[in-house]
């Protein structure tokens, strides 16, 4: 099943998507559907929403760093023993068509597709083998990051910032759509890309992962305790712009899209913040 949140006639809710609608639920709320751990049934006729918004608004958005073989060796880092997360903040959080906001006219913004898992039930110290239980579906998380910030900070006093450079306005668009875990039966074996006005620039495997969503889950949940609806990403493939030669980062006017094997596509804008 296809889960969405919609906007249409003044009223927000859940929807489940057909091949060209979406056909209304009793939830207004993803994470209310989450919780309560039953398939939504269908309330009324199809329709076509007046917008779709982001799926779910986590309490937690956790991303994976460096989990793939190709990113790590573009890159040119050692492979990490352990996963490695950083957070992304309530306001980075955007939607299907939002605007990705280039906070600063010397920003150097770059794309990182991701797949992502949302969590089904509290999770805490979980082990690998019952990890799956307490994955609700799967969406697709663009981990927009200004390397500025995060990676070139050298004339100031500290080195990196990367809290911020990972979080400025609209820096993670989430979407299209929230696909239960049964529609994806093998999450370790999915294409994904990016494409930026319609080039691609990123062309990747998640068989090409270090670390399973089992692995993740039993390395965060041993730290922090995991709630319905929180999402986690899993690290993004080789391509993005900061490795390029020359690098390539995105500008004003610019349309991104970045898309997954069962899921779909999420494009957003970019737009200038000053």
């Amino acid at each position: 099943m296809r889960l969405v949140t919609y906007e249409h006639r003044g009223r927000t809710g859940v929807g489940i998507v057909g091949e060209a609608d979406v056909t209304p639920t009793a939830y207004d709320d993803m994470i209310a559907l989450i919780r309560d751990g039953a398939t939504p049934e269908p309330t009324g006729e199809p329709f076509e929403p007046d917008r779709l918004l982001v799926p779910v608004r986590p309490g937690k958005v956790l991303c994976c760093g460096i989990n793939y073989k190709s990113h790590g060796a573009e890159a040119a880092t050692s492979l990490p023993d352990d996963p490695y997360f950083f957070a992304k903040l309530p306001n980075a959080v955007a939607g299907p068509g939002d605007p990705i906001v280039i906070p600063f006219p010397e920003a150097k913004v770059d794309w990182e597709v991701e797949f992502a898992f949302v969590i089904g039930r509290r999770a805490k110290n979980v082990s690998a083998s019952d990890a799956m239980d307490y994955v609700f579906g799967y969406t697709l998380l663009h981990d927009v990051s200004e390397r500025v910030m995060q990676l070139d900070w050298t004339s100031r006093t500290q080195s990196t910032q990367i809290t911020l450079g990972k979080n400025a306005d609209g820096f993670s668009p989430i979407g299209p759509c929230i696909v239960t875990k049964d529609e994806i039966p093998d999450p370790g074996n999915v294409r994904i890309g990016t494409s930026v006005n319609g080039v691609r620039k990123q062309d990747g495997s998640t068989a090409d992962w270090i670390f399973s969503i089992p692995r993740m889950i039993e390395f965060v949940t041993s730290l922090v305790t995991l709630e319905p609806g929180d999402v986690v990403s899993t690290g993004t493939p080789d391509g993005i712009g900061y490795f390029r030669d020359p690098p390539e980062f995105l500008q004003p006017g610019d349309e991104v899209t970045i898309e997954a094997e069962g899921i779909g596509r999420l494009t957003n804008p970019v737009v200038a913040g000053w």
